[in-house]
């Protein structure tokens, strides 16, 4: 039996794209215990702890951080569905703190689809990884029946400037570099909906990594928003700590396209996934659209960042929204009624 691709798209053929098919939170913390063995001297950040890359020591100034992402399509077009991919992967490093350097190339595609649109994949990824300064050394090509598309990232970080997903303090604010909602945009499978998220995803997150580089020691924790929504992530920046985190979104938080398909009843079928996968007491809960917001899978979303409140107004004068607060307490999330 063959698949017949003509009048297709990219999307039409996978089940689920994006980040939204990220295995489960639960899953992911079984696989990291399975693997995990010990640290070695050298590793900085490895799988004793969930974090957004590994990082390797080299030498006393500079360490290697490295990355694994891909994921079915995203978007119709398969240029943009590389430009997206490429940008999504180089993401990892930019939330540990670190420039990416170079590449290699992930590829899984039905032998039904035209080489053309391969090829358009592949460029796409290249122009992403131009722009960042990322150089392609190679990859892996293989068929399958699902397409698949990502790359294996390696950049370069100082061993005393890596950002971790834990580290926030008490009195720490919590700033989002991108507005939320491309999930349930991308839900829709409407062009113009579409249209929307690519403009978002196509953002890099080099020029918030940056911003927040600036701030130096200002910066106490970092992550991006993907897969597991706004509030899977933050619960795992929280870890074990004696910390709560108190959420607020204002309305510019969330993509204005994004928030009339909330009020309309729309979810993605992730909702429901990143809601149960949670393992932590989230106080507040409700079916209201700004919370359907936080449980929405991003692609290539935007850096989540807790940090010291002197640094807000240069960190909202660089693009980043202010979305709450890190007060002393067990380890919960508490959701407040929108701004």
């Amino acid at each position: 039996m063959t698949l017949d691709v003509s009048g297709l798209s990219l999307r039409d053929l996978t089940s689920c794209g994006g980040c939204a098919a990220k295995a489960d939170a639960s899953l992911l913390r079984m696989l990291r215990s399975a693997a995990y063995d010990q640290q070695g001297k050298d590793t900085l950040v490895g799988l004793a702890a969930p974090d957004d890359a590994a990082v390797t020591a080299i030498n006393e100034t500079t360490s290697l951080i490295t990355t694994v992402d891909f994921f079915p399509p995203v978007v119709s077009d398969p240029f943009e569905y590389g430009y997206v991919s490429a940008l999504n992967s180089l993401s990892d490093i930019y939330a540990m703190g670190g420039l990416a350097k170079t590449a290699l190339l992930i590829c899984g595609f039905p032998k039904e689809l035209a080489d053309s649109e391969i090829t358009a994949c592949v460029s796409g990824a290249a122009l992403a990884c131009k722009e960042s300064g990322v150089e392609i050394l190679g990859g892996h090509t293989v068929r399958i029946a699902e397409p698949i598309f990502g790359l294996a990232a390696t950049g370069y970080i100082h061993p005393n400037a890596i950002w971790r997903k834990s580290g926030m303090h008490d009195g720490d604010l919590l700033m989002l570099s991108k507005p939320l909602g491309v999930g349930v945009l991308l839900s829709t499978r409407q062009p113009s909906d579409e249209s929307i998220a690519l403009e978002q995803m196509k953002v890099s997150n080099l020029g918030a990594r940056n911003a927040l580089a600036d701030l130096g020691q200002a910066v106490h924790a970092v992550t991006d928003v993907t897969g597991f929504g706004l509030i899977g992530h933050l619960s795992e920046m929280l870890g074990n700590s004696a910390l709560d985190a108190r959420i607020q979104l204002p309305t510019q938080a969330i993509l204005p396209a994004a928030l009339d398909l909330f009020d309309s009843g729309k979810r993605t079928s992730a909702d429901t996934r990143n809601r149960t996968a949670l393992n932590r007491e989230v106080m507040g809960l409700s079916e209201d659209s700004f919370q359907a917001a936080m449980f929405d899978p991003q692609t290539n979303g935007g850096l989540l960042a807790s940090i010291e409140p002197s640094s807000e107004i240069e960190l909202v004068e660089r693009g980043f929204i202010t979305i709450g607060k890190v007060v002393t307490g067990s380890g919960k999330i508490e959701i407040l009624s929108h701004q």
